[in-house]
């Protein structure tokens, strides 16, 4: 063995002694352990009332104005009103607007209420499936960065929505088709020619 390759192997000790190797498996048990420390409930309750719900209401765009930006250039409504969670990902928007009830959509556990606001036709969820972290991607403030991996990153959209929809859910059960709604909520912009699903924050039956 030349001196060279002795130098090599002894740098090589030196700089390893101080590192714990780990398999693959092990690393994803370090990371569920940081994540079950996590309690996403915890901190959505912490955060909701304060800052996510005022920042929601804030970003809300009214739905005449939103649909024809949309329409116009989604790209161009989506770097103005709209936001991207992560670099490709699909435009998130806050939508607030008035509408009438068409139907309940009760054949799914992805139950909505389907109702028409001017030419625009918009699911409002009400679970217990919802499909999308629309709520989690509109907030600004909320990062993957921020958090020790992507299960506690998961765990918080999912918070997020069913803190929602449990404040929603009793106006959602009460309406019935032909009713007036006024509404709030979140939708990742979907592709062309399919369904808005939106996750509300606040929903209420507008008085005849």
């Amino acid at each position: 063995m030349t001196v060279a390759l002795q130098a090599v192997l002894l740098a090589s000790a030196v700089t390893l002694s101080g590192c714990k190797v780990v398999t693959i498996a092990q690393d994803q048990a370090i990371r569920a352990k940081r994540s079950l420390n996590f309690n996403a409930d915890a901190y959505v309750a912490k955060i909701w009332d304060a800052q996510a719900l005022p920042e929601l209401q804030h970003r809300a765009t009214p739905a005449k104005d939103l649909f024809v930006a949309i329409d116009a250039n989604a790209d161009e409504a989506g770097a103005r009103l709209g936001r991207r969670a992560s670099e490709g990902g699909a435009w998130t928007f806050v939508v607030s607007g008035e509408g009438v009830v068409d139907a309940v959509d009760d054949s799914s556990r992805r139950r909505t209420v389907v109702v028409s606001v001017g030419s625009q036709v918009v699911r409002l969820e009400t679970g217990p499936v919802v499909v999308g972290t629309a709520l989690r991607d509109a907030l600004p403030f909320i990062a993957f960065d921020d958090f020790s991996d992507q299960l506690a990153y998961a765990d918080v959209g999912r918070a997020l929505t069913t803190t929602a929809l449990s404040r929603t859910k009793p106006a959602l059960d009460g309406l019935r088709p032909g009713d007036r709604v006024q509404f709030v909520g979140a939708f990742n912009l979907p592709a062309a020619g399919q369904p808005v699903f939106v996750t509300p924050i606040s929903v209420s039956k507008v008085a005849s």
